[in-house]
């Protein structure tokens, strides 16, 4: 099926750029829903793309960049072939829903780090399909291994070349015991934090520019402690491999995005403060964690940014749809023939 606008509702709809499925070709893949000691109400998962755009109607969404969530167990304990084959059967499945209508669906790809060889490998394979994915996604850390980590760098090098997209979403990390709630309440939001902090703190932003990375939840924690980690603490050693400049200054002039997910208004003073303007929002989801019906955090990917007061209309259609489309040339090409 080509592309095709929707017709429940009207305009071009938003792009979500944070939007999980779990396509039932892929085991693995459905895992997600195997064990939930936490008792999380999910929405219903669509089992088909049809239904999915279903749903994407309802909520007047145009598009939805799809990716897995990445669980630890696959760049933990997984060999390094077995995470390649998994990565490859996981876009193979992506690109049956991007096949079905390619204006309707996006895909980020997983790659298989820690493993440097199969993510070079798995890169290149990816970016010659017929359908190349829209960027790739990896998780904050693998272990202990954040994404600064100095063994990465042939992965970093070979999707400059690409000016890719990273979507940077957590996996389950190392908490103490006895909590009795999930590493997604604090855990996430603080690994976020670390991840942003050891990109920031390795220059990868500096040494390669034409990398956008995207990270998860409105950037986590990173934010709120930006300047706790910046000008009190690692200024006078990140501007020594960082052209000299300051944490504020990388993060107003380099190449680092939020998604909107899970975002609250008064994130946003402080994210406008340190200097990331609106351009660098992307509207999100994070379905299907957050329910449909009884649970507001759903909305919150617009009406946190919009009940903020910051953003005018412009702004906000930036939010919702124009910046990807500055991130994602093959939905800008199907959005242009829509207009």
């Amino acid at each position: 099926m080509s592309g095709q606008r929707s017709t429940a509702f009207t305009g071009l709809g938003r792009i979500d750029v944070h939007h999980h499925c779990f396509p039932g070709t892929v085991p693995e893949l459905q895992s997600e829903f195997e064990n939930n000691s936490y008792n999380l109400n999910y929405s219903p998962f669509p089992s088909t793309p049809q239904e999915h755009i279903q749903y994407m109607d309802e909520v007047g969404i145009q598009t939805a960049v799809i990716t897995p969530s990445i669980k630890s167990e696959w760049h933990n304990g997984y060999t390094a072939p077995d995470f390649l084959e998994l990565c490859r059967k996981s876009f193979q499945a992506q690109l049956e829903y991007v096949s079905f209508n390619p204006l309707r669906f996006g895909c980020f790809a997983v790659l298989p780090l820690p493993h440097i060889r199969e993510t070079l490998t798995f890169i290149r394979e990816a970016s010659s399909a017929l359908i190349p994915p829209d960027g790739f996604a990896v998780t904050t850390a693998m272990g202990q291994r954040y994404l600064g980590d100095p063994a990465f760098e042939p992965v970093w090098a070979e999707i400059n070349k690409l000016r890719a997209v990273v979507f940077i979403h957590p996996a389950d990390t190392i908490m103490p015991e006895h909590l009795n709630f999930g590493p997604f309440v604090q855990e996430f939001p603080f690994d976020t934090a670390r991840a942003i902090t050891s990109i920031i703190h390795s220059s990868i932003l500096v040494r390669h520019p034409d990398i956008r990375f995207l990270f998860s939840h409105n950037g986590g924690a990173f934010p709120y402690l930006a300047d706790r980690i910046g000008r009190q603490h690692l200024d006078n050693v990140i501007t020594k491999t960082n052209e000299g400049l300051t944490m504020r200054e990388l993060l107003a002039t380099k190449n680092i995005y939020f998604d909107t997910s899970i975002s609250s208004p008064m994130q946003y003073p402080i994210i406008q403060d340190l200097g990331i303007s609106s351009k660098r929002l992307l509207y999100a989801t994070d379905y299907p964690y957050t329910k449909r019906d009884d649970n507001i955090t759903y909305l919150d990917g617009y009406n946190a940014p919009k009940d903020s007061g910051l953003y005018d209309e412009a702004e906000m259609e930036g939010i919702l749809r124009e910046n990807s489309l500055e991130l994602f040339p093959r939905l800008a090409k199907l959005y242009a023939a829509l207009r």
